[in-house]
């Protein structure tokens, strides 16, 4: 393979790379996997303050626990003593501490009823929060996977054209290609343009009859453009 022929390979398989590369960013399953794991995240967040709530409940439920407990205990104590009482002004007291405590016990009853109201909708809320975090995972488990399979594919045609370019980069002279290099960089890739009748392929501009003769002339397969300075290839013989 010639020079000519090789630059202009060589380019082909840059910009298809090129290509390749931005395919690469901008797969749609690379979008949808993030959102979804911004969604997994919201929905955790969500999910650690409805179980921090869920707890709250349940100790406050547990105090309440105690606290009946303790009056139920002052309850048995008040009835006991009343078994001994036949002063009428004890009896009385006994009786307005037991009505006391029988107040005490309603509101702790009233507390704990509104309390297991309130934990029933939190553990509701913390179910659908389990059930939608696991519904999540399971799609970005699945787009993940599509992810990778697309950019695997991408990347085994990246990977056959990089061992082509190496094969093809150590028939070209180290001066011609750091010269493709360096013009690669300038023009956004397109460093290489060929001759199309009396036109570059790149620039389009016509070239001038004494133009085309020099190039004509100088029999030389690879030389520059006049017009936008690419490398300009004339000849792509094998």
């Amino acid at each position: 393979m010639s020079e000519a022929t090789a630059l202009v390979r060589l380019q082909e398989i840059d910009l298809t790379l090129l290509r390749l590369s931005k395919a690469a960013d901008q797969l749609p399953q690379r979008g949808k996997v993030v959102a979804a794991r911004a969604a997994s995240k919201k929905v955790m967040s969500e999910l650690t303050k409805i179980m921090g709530q869920r707890k709250d409940v349940e100790i406050e439920l547990a105090d309440l626990e105690d606290c009946k407990k303790l009056l139920e205990g002052h309850v048995a104590e008040c009835q006991e003593q009343a078994k001994d009482v036949v002063d009428y002004r004890d009896t009385l007291d006994l009786e307005e501490q037991l009505s006391l405590l029988a107040k005490k016990l309603e509101k702790v009853d009233f507390d704990t009823e509104r309390l297991l109201e309130r934990l029933e909708t939190v553990e509701r809320a913390e179910r659908n929060a389990e059930a939608l975090k696991a519904r999540l995972a399971k799609e970005e488990q699945a787009l993940t996977e599509s992810w990778r399979q697309a950019a695997a594919d991408i990347t085994e045609q990246a990977g056959k054209l990089k061992a082509e370019r190496a094969d093809i980069v150590s028939g070209i002279s180290p001066e011609l290609l750091d010269r493709y290099e360096k013009a690669r960089k300038r023009f956004g890739g397109v460093a290489v343009e060929t001759l199309v009748g009396n036109k570059p392929s790149a620039c389009r501009v016509t070239l001038q009859p004494s133009s085309f003769a020099d190039i004509r002339r100088s029999a030389s397969e690879v030389t520059t453009c006049p017009y936008c300075k690419r490398i300009l290839v004339v000849s792509q013989e094998a």
